[in-house]
């Protein structure tokens, strides 16, 4: 299969590959740190903010029929959202490149945080129901209670039928501790955490 030019590639493959050239090529980028891009991530969580408050202002005295954002309005948001995404995608790559993660850390560990919080779906769930929004945010938060206190290994956490808890497949190999020797660790976590909200339409709030 031949190798697509990057004027051929197209949406996240283009913006991903627009982050992987600025990483070798550009001087600045090469300047920047992670919590430098902390400070340009957060201005521009801001500034969607804005547009989104924006637009939910115009429609509250509105009829049902005009509640679509404007063209300028809607072209606007996703400009925001576009410097979002290239924001967490340049976020991603400078920690991998100053706490040494491998390149799929994040996503993975955002992929099955995001499967163990979510049991009652079917491609990956346990059985689980959620009938409605309030039965799955309550499932989603009594995982999160369950991972407080550490973080766990690779090992899939799957929920015992019938039952209130969730347990792993396997023991658990150890609770990593907060310590220098394993900020990677934590630092993918929460990253990952981060790609999972913004990239996928199934995470709970």
């Amino acid at each position: 299969m031949p190798t697509l030019s990057h004027t051929q590639l197209l949406g996240r493959d283009r913006l991903c590959n627009v982050v992987a050239c600025l990483a070798e090529e550009c001087p600045w980028t090469k300047t920047m740190q992670s919590h430098d891009m902390l400070n340009f991530l957060s201005s521009e969580v801001k500034e969607l903010q804005e547009e989104i408050e924006g637009l939910a202002a115009e429609q509250k005295d509105n009829a049902i029929e005009d509640l679509l954002p404007t063209d300028d309005r809607k072209t606007a948001i996703i400009s925001e959202l576009g410097d979002l995404l290239f924001d967490v995608l340049m976020l991603e790559m400078m920690m991998r490149r100053e706490y040494n993660f491998g390149i799929n850390d994040a996503w993975n560990t955002a992929a099955k945080k995001v499967e163990r919080r979510t049991p009652y779906m079917k491609e990956w769930g346990d059985g689980s129901i959620a009938k409605n929004a309030e039965e799955a945010e309550a499932l989603w938060q009594e995982v999160k209670r369950k991972e407080k206190g550490g973080y766990y290994d690779s090992n899939e956490i799957v929920a015992e039928k019938g039952k209130g808890f969730f347990k792993t497949n396997q023991v658990m190999s150890s609770i990593v501790c907060f310590t220098k020797s394993n900020l990677k660790v934590i630092g993918s976590a929460s990253l990952g955490f981060m790609l999972g909200t913004i990239f996928s339409n199934r995470c709970q709030k």
